[in-house]
């Protein structure tokens, strides 16, 4: 698939197209580009307007996104149809988050029904835990719940809850996800042992740090009540044999499914400790905006697609414009942990070397993904985004709602975003001769996507995520690649899990550990005052 898209004349025409236009001057020669390089979802805008796009160009892409399938490989997505052709598997985490009244049939069964009765079940357990009827080993209510997991088991839950959480929830969320045992002891100081339920969550319930801490926690619990105490542990998994065998009652095993991936699965039973901790209510509210956005995906056209234009903007600029990098700039402090999650969601699904029939790529797939909080970074990383050599998409995320703020601080955040988008695109020329100018001189033309939304709130979250989801889907489309699998975390779990005796002190390294490998063990074994 990669020789049938660097051949493809569409595709040598946009690489052309990539190092000829100015954000900038295009913004500025053109008065209507704004209105006619955005697009709104209700109260969602999305400005693509700072990108080097011209209307020419966006044809090529429009085009690009039918020679390569795009709304084929939507329909597959919805449908049920092997998307995860390394694994042979759907991707259906659209069903997590579908109404009740839908349906997505696979191998001839209906996957929605079962999706609900595990969310209903869920939904028990959460009102229960919130009005204090669900109690510990000595009957007090349970008033904390701690998260273990990793990774799309861990980072969902963790961002989500930062954005949502009031401060008034009768519930507190910990979570612990490192396997050195630092966060566990942090958690024992602030925790009742009594008035905790521990969620353990793994989708192979197999995974090393989740299972290390979940035993720990266990042994701990158990230590501090006189007993074992599996009435104060939930498990999420697709696999419930595993589950029972570590000891969760079957009340307390909730399912996931093979056809999704942890990265995509807040919406499920994966958000159990979410929506215990904020309400069942902003869970749905989280779910609905993901579906809203789902329906826009599979309905609007790709010209009017949002998902689809920023897939087609990343995918062109990356593969062909010299753009090695993504940052995510939310303007709320709620939004501290989005760019963590999203960085999940983008390098692991798109960071591949092959393509979906197992062809070498050759050109550029994903990118570098980071971000921060948009006012604290325009303090650190943001003179490298307006002067550096470097290329990336800056995304600058901003609620315009400011209802709740003090009356001096109202309009300093939407200044900020704005002033930093408008200098990124629009640069500045030299001014006089010399060192000195040329020390104030910016490039601009750097591209940049502005999304604005009424409010923070579960819907407006529901939506971003789902907007990304999407956007690395049509990306991964174009470029032939499969963004559900992920077996490059792989071999480095299978070679750590052959150190772990040489690590402890308890064997020689073996025979596969190299040299640097080898020295490294003797050193740390050194510090720690052994042989």
């Amino acid at each position: 698939m990669s020789a049938v898209l660097t051949r493809s004349p569409v595709w040598r025409a946009l690489a052309r197209d990539a190092a000829r236009a100015h954000s900038g001057a295009l913004l500025r020669d053109d008065p209507g580009r704004a209105e006619r390089y955005s697009l709104a979802l209700d109260d969602l805008l999305v400005d693509f307007s700072r990108h080097p796009l011209t209307d020419a160009t966006r044809d090529r892409l429009l085009e690009l996104a039918r020679e390569r399938g795009v709304p084929e490989r939507i329909e597959a997505l919805f449908t049920g149809a092997v998307v995860n052709e390394s694994e042979g598997r759907p991707a259906l985490h659209t069903a997590l988050r579908s109404a009740p009244d839908a349906s997505v049939v696979v191998g001839g069964e209906d996957v929605v029904p079962q999706v609900h009765r595990e969310l209903e079940r869920m939904a028990a357990l959460v009102e229960g835990l919130r009005a204090g009827e669900v109690g510990g080993y000595d009957g007090r209510p349970i008033r904390h719940v701690v998260n273990i997991g990793i990774g799309g088991s861990e980072a969902g839950v963790t961002m989500a809850h930062e954005a949502l959480a009031r401060g008034d929830e009768p519930l507190r969320l910990h979570t612990v996800s490192g396997v050195d045992g630092r966060e566990l002891a942090a958690v024992w100081q602030r925790i009742d042992p009594a008035a905790t339920l521990f969620c353990v969550a793994s989708k192979s319930f197999t995974t090393l740090e989740t299972l290390t801490n979940a035993r720990t926690a266990w042994a701990w619990l158990a230590a501090e009540a006189g007993r074992a105490v599996p009435e104060q542990f939930a498990g999420i998994s697709a696999d419930d044999s595993a589950m029972a065998r570590f000891g969760l009652p079957e009340a307390r095993r909730f399912r996931i499914w093979p056809w999704v991936g942890g990265r995509y699965s807040l919406p499920s039973a994966m958000g159990l400790p979410l929506a215990a901790t904020v309400g069942m209510a902003r869970f749905r509210e989280l779910q609905a905006g993901m579906r809203e956005v789902d329906r826009h995906f599979r309905e609007a056209s790709l010209a009017e697609n949002i998902p689809v234009m920023l897939g087609l903007l990343g995918a062109w600029q990356i593969g062909l414009g010299g753009v090695t990098g993504h940052v995510a700039l939310p303007y709320h402090p709620g939004l501290r942990r989005l760019p963590a999650y999203l960085q999940q969601l983008d390098m692991e699904s798109l960071g591949k070397s092959a393509t979906r029939d197992g062809e070498p790529v050759d050109y550029p797939t994903g990118t570098s993904f980071w971000g921060e909080v948009g006012n604290n970074a325009q303090h650190s990383f943001f003179q490298w985004l307006h002067q550096g050599t470097g290329r990336v998409i800056a995304e600058l995320q901003v609620p315009c709602d400011e209802a709740d703020l003090p009356a001096d601080h109202r309009g300093l955040t939407l200044a900020s975003a704005l002033g930093q988008a408008q200098a990124l695109a629009h640069g500045q020329a030299p001014a006089g001769e010399g060192a000195a100018a040329a020390h104030r001189a910016y490039e601009g033309g750097r591209p940049v996507t502005l999304v604005l939304f009424r409010r923070l709130d579960a819907r407006s979250l529901g939506r971003l995520i789902a907007l990304h989801e999407h956007r690395v889907f049509v990306q991964a489309s174009i470029w032939g690649i499969n963004p559900f699998d992920q077996w490059g975390v792989e071999l480095g779990k299978q070679v750590a899990k052959g150190l772990i005796p040489a690590a402890r002190g308890e064997a020689e390294p073996p025979a596969t550990a190299d040299a640097a490998t080898r020295q490294a063990l003797a050193w740390a074994q050194r510090q720690r005052g052994g042989a």
